[in-house]
């Protein structure tokens, strides 16, 4: 048994989190955190979107994406709206969501300036091979 090899996904974890710290707190006076920005942000690129093709989209589990989402369509930045015919919702951003995304985007950029600052030209990389990763895993 090997305890003292570093582990490739506890250290990517333990990164994670300290990313996502980092975000949040840029998007705090918002009143967003990273998940909910990332969503809000890939509803406004992809527009209106059923679960399981925002979910697709975003690498979440359905269950995990719908509690992300709840907050979201209760303070009225997203709208789910049955879909005639189908089973399910379309879900897409309000008026309200597209301000809320124009208000978070700077401190968002805020927070990836930082992070690019602390990557320094390493950056374009580790985002080459994190790409790599989610596709080829």
């Amino acid at each position: 048994m090997d305890v003292v090899s570093p582990c490739i996904c506890g250290r990517v974890r333990r990164a994670s989190r300290t990313l996502s710290r980092l975000y949040d707190e840029a998007l705090t006076d918002v009143g967003l955190n990273i998940n909910q920005f990332a969503v809000l942000r890939t509803l406004a690129r992809l527009g209106p979107s059923r679960l399981g093709d925002l979910a697709e989209a975003t690498l979440h589990e359905k269950s995990a994406l719908w509690r992300t989402l709840q907050p979201l369509i209760r303070q009225g930045w997203v709208v789910a709206e049955a879909t005639p015919g189908a089973r399910g919702q379309t879900l897409g951003l309000t008026p309200g969501g597209v301000q809320k995304l124009a208000d978070a985007l700077p401190h968002w950029t805020t927070a990836q300036t930082r992070v690019a600052a602390l990557l320094g030209p390493r950056e374009a990389a580790l985002i080459d091979l994190l790409s790599e990763l989610e596709i080829n895993a």
